[in-house]
């Protein structure tokens, strides 16, 4: 077969120089979704650092279980969720569901989540406002 423009030999109607070719996407679906899916994530950080912002300046900084002094500055492990956020998305921005803790209290929590009362009677209240019970 020989090429329409030129006359080369060609595989189809054009060769490689003259075949028509499609214009690059401005974006690939694939790169772009993993953009929406990076900013989204993005979105949801500063989204929750201001919501425990908002409770650090409400609330004393001290830990509600020992009472403990947490210092001056806010830090993403002082506040734990008491329904999960990941299992109860509608309790996720609720200052109700939110424990102050000190880092080590925090951690006993995740490990063993009835380790601490105070946090398993708040547990209950937040299953009876949401139904769960």
């Amino acid at each position: 077969m020989k090429c329409k423009t030129c006359g080369k030999n060609a595989e189809s109607d054009y060769c490689f120089q003259h075949k028509p070719r499609k214009a690059l996407a401005k974006k690939s679906s694939f790169l772009h979704k993993k953009l929406d899916k990076s900013e989204e994530v993005i979105r949801q950080i500063s989204e929750m650092r201001d919501f425990f912002l908002q409770i650090w300046r409400k609330r004393p900084h001290h830990s509600q279980i020992s009472l403990d002094h947490l210092g001056k500055e806010p830090m993403s492990t002082f506040f734990h969720h008491i329904l999960p956020k990941e299992k109860y998305p509608e309790a996720m921005f609720d200052e109700e569901n939110i424990v102050l803790l000190t880092l080590e209290e925090h951690s006993n929590v995740e490990n063993d989540m009835y380790k601490y009362e105070e946090v398993n009677r708040r547990r209950e209240l937040l299953q009876t406002k949401y139904n769960l019970k």
